[in-house]
């Protein structure tokens, strides 16, 4: 007679026995996880494991499987796949995936934390989620009407930490842009963001470099990492290229975006007169082509000095028509976004005004202004330093896996 359980796992399973109480001969129905161990397929629950006959699903899903033991096997003559559809038990990929992620979050903080930095939250509903002109948002209503925003980053909320004395801060955070699922991009996806008080983009970018050394001798003991078809050497200094060089270097273009926009947009629609009508269509469209591929392909590369009109939040330097921001590339995608930050409040006001009315200009909708974070400029916010790093596509480089899904539990098509 088989024994029932009282405490059924997995859910909705029809199962009566345990695999520890399996007797021969007996006609039962077992449940559990199917794993490969010792060179054989088994099911395992809580009471143990078993070897069977046959294949009723992939590695690591949940089955049910109704037959009788035959030792030192049990014969199924029927199965069940109780979790055929879900990502998160695709074993090899995604229990990796759940480790990888698991010590990086440890290590992360442990890095910020000897160096003095206190680990920050701050809202992902806000009331204007970002100006820049390129980002889609999510947007909700509260029962009262009020219109929100899922942030696309928590930069503003941190800088408004630095106005009131905070001079050391990170967080870690979900952060949410309306863009097709790709291969280095999910709507939803996880942010590092950290901010120095009296700091430039120049320690920034050894923090930056020291992170990920610390990260990779952590997870892999070593700083040489195998990336697809390239082995990046991680370790300090990493190659520092101006936008200008780097256009000089890689680009069929021989005008500067930087000195010479108008010249460089105007040799551009010559050469491509497909291109837009705009520098940052010129600009971008060499730019994706022919720089960023071949961008810190031996070792990672902060793009420094970006042109004036790409200042974004950032400083503009004072000796240069260029704007005090890196951006990191490995393998030739991009990781990381850094500023010298802006904190002179009417300059940024007017960048916002700018930015909404290009928003405008591209049928992309308006966003309102982040008054209190001008309030925050206005009250005083200190010379700083900060930088956004795409938290999932470091774990793209630190597995060396090929797509952003093969780093989260359950991507974006599965959620």
């Amino acid at each position: 007679m088989a024994r029932t359980e009282s405490n059924a796992f997995p859910a909705r399973t029809i199962r009566n026995t345990r695999v520890g109480d399996l007797r021969p001969g007996e006609y039962v129905t077992i449940a559990g996880r199917l794993i490969e161990s010792s060179g054989s397929l088994r099911i395992r629950d809580a009471s143990g494991e078993i070897a069977i006959d046959s294949r009723p699903g992939e590695i690591h899903e949940i089955v049910e499987c109704t037959g009788r033991l035959r030792p030192p096997t049990f014969s199924v003559e029927a199965f069940r796949r109780l979790t055929p559809s879900t990502r998160a038990l695709d074993a090899s990929t995604s229990r990796r995936a759940i480790r990888v992620r698991a010590n990086a979050l440890r290590e992360t903080r442990a890095y910020f934390h000897d160096l003095g930095f206190i680990e920050v939250e701050t809202p992902c509903l806000v009331p204007s989620p970002g100006m820049e002109p390129h980002l889609r948002s999510f947007s909700t209503r509260s029962s009262r009407g009020a219109l929100r925003f899922l942030h696309t980053s928590p930069e503003y909320a941190m800088k408004r930490l630095l106005s009131t004395g905070e001079e050391r801060v990170y967080q870690i955070c979900k952060t949410f842009r309306d863009e097709p699922f790709a291969r280095y991009h999910s709507g939803e996806f996880t942010m590092l963001e950290w901010y120095r008080a009296f700091a430039s983009y120049e320690e920034i970018a050894r923090d930056v470099e020291r992170l990920v050394v610390h990260l990779a001798r952590k997870l892999h003991g070593a700083t040489p990492l195998a990336y697809g078809k390239d082995t990046i050497d991680l370790s300090a200094p990493w190659e520092r290229l101006t936008v200008e060089q780097a256009f000089r270097r890689f680009s069929t273009i021989q005008t500067s975006p930087v000195t010479d926009p108008d010249g460089f947009t105007a040799e551009v629609h010559k050469a491509h007169p497909s291109s837009g009508a705009t520098f940052e269509d010129a600009f971008f469209q060499i730019f994706l082509e022919q720089v960023e591929p071949r961008l810190g392909r031996q070792k990672p590369t902060l793009l420094m000095d970006y042109p004036e009109s790409m200042a974004a939040l950032s400083k503009c330097r004072t000796t240069a028509p260029a704007a005090e921001r890196f951006e990191v590339y490995v393998a030739g995608v991009e990781l990381a976004n850094a500023f010298t930050e802006l904190n002179d409040p009417d300059e940024q006001r007017r960048r916002l005004k700018v930015e909404r009315r290009e928003r405008s200009r591209t049928g992309m909708p308006e966003h309102p202004i982040d008054e209190a974070f001008l309030d925050a400029l206005e009250i005083g916010m200190p010379p700083a330093g900060g930088i956004a790093l795409g938290f999932d596509r470091l774990l793209m480089l630190l597995s060396n896996v090929p797509h952003i899904e093969d780093t989260l539990s359950f991507p974006d098509p599965d959620i």
